[in-house]
């Protein structure tokens, strides 16, 4: 029988986050109650399990190749500034043109909404790029991607690992959410559609160049803003029709792009 390596990773990660949040993060806030900024190191070191647990039982997940070749893959494609700087632009963008439509909505301006916190901005920014960015992709977009591509389309394998990604947040929407009362249902449908659309995204990027480094910057971009945000809701409720709306675009424009450049490429061959 064949060994489902897919299978076997993401049922791992999912025990493994949820080992790490209630035994690790619950035992340094209930019982240590450690100072905020040592909470969030906490949460980053929680976030880089998906790679912890890749490297250190590849040979249950991939076993036909070296740690070293699926990393060195995984970087491969040529680093060009304007994609890599887009790719962070598109989910920080989209961010803050939902702040934008919840401040006009709300009567108040954007700058209401975020609250720097005491910790200092260089390492906020630095925990941020060194949290889920950093320490999630290349299990998601590394390892799964190129699983969940060997079985599905573009499409269909984005959606597939985009929910994966999305309820592997679960214990968190529990643990680690405001949104306790009847806004938990919207907040939870937000996280699907948002999530799953950020995974589509990333994989239009990396399909075209290959290297990690895109999805890192487009998932720094996402998470960047809402280490200073204090929203309600609403939020988050445009910020799912943004990414109802735009991500389609992202796709058709993928599809035509991919259609003309399969159609190069032929004509090439063909001279």
């Amino acid at each position: 029988m064949k060994t489902n390596y897919l299978k076997k990773y993401i049922i791992s990660s999912y025990i493994l986050v949820w080992i790490l949040i209630i035994i690790v993060a619950g035992t340094a806030s209930l019982i240590f109650h450690v100072p905020p900024v040592i909470m969030w190191i906490v949460r980053n070191l929680i976030a880089w399990s998906p790679t912890y647990l890749l490297l250190l039982g590849w040979k249950h997940f991939r076993p036909d190749e070296t740690r070293i070749a699926f990393v060195k893959r995984c970087f491969s494609g040529k680093v060009k500034l304007s994609p890599l700087l887009l790719s962070f632009v598109l989910t920080f963008g989209i961010s803050v043109l939902s702040l934008f439509l919840y401040s006009a909505m709300t009567g108040k301006s954007m700058l209401s909404y975020i609250n720097l916190g005491t910790t200092a901005l260089p390492l906020s920014i630095f925990l941020s790029l060194t949290s889920g960015p950093t320490g999630e992709e290349l299990g998601w977009r590394g390892f799964m991607r190129e699983e969940f591509n060997k079985k599905y389309g573009f499409l269909k394998s984005s959606v597939c690992q985009g929910l994966v990604w999305c309820f592997w947040h679960t214990l968190l929407w529990v643990v680690d959410s405001e949104f306790t009362d009847w806004r938990a249902i919207p907040y939870v449908i937000s996280n699907i559609v948002v999530i799953t659309s950020i995974t589509i995204l990333m994989n239009i990027f990396l399909e075209r160049y290959n290297n990690l480094l895109y999805s890192v910057l487009l998932h720094f971009g996402f998470n960047i803003l809402y280490v200073f945000l204090d929203v309600d809701i609403g939020f988050f409720e445009i910020l799912t029709v943004l990414y109802l709306v735009i991500t389609p675009i992202a796709v058709l424009v993928r599809n035509k792009t991919a259609k003309k450049f399969g159609e190069i490429t032929i004509a090439e061959k063909g001279k």
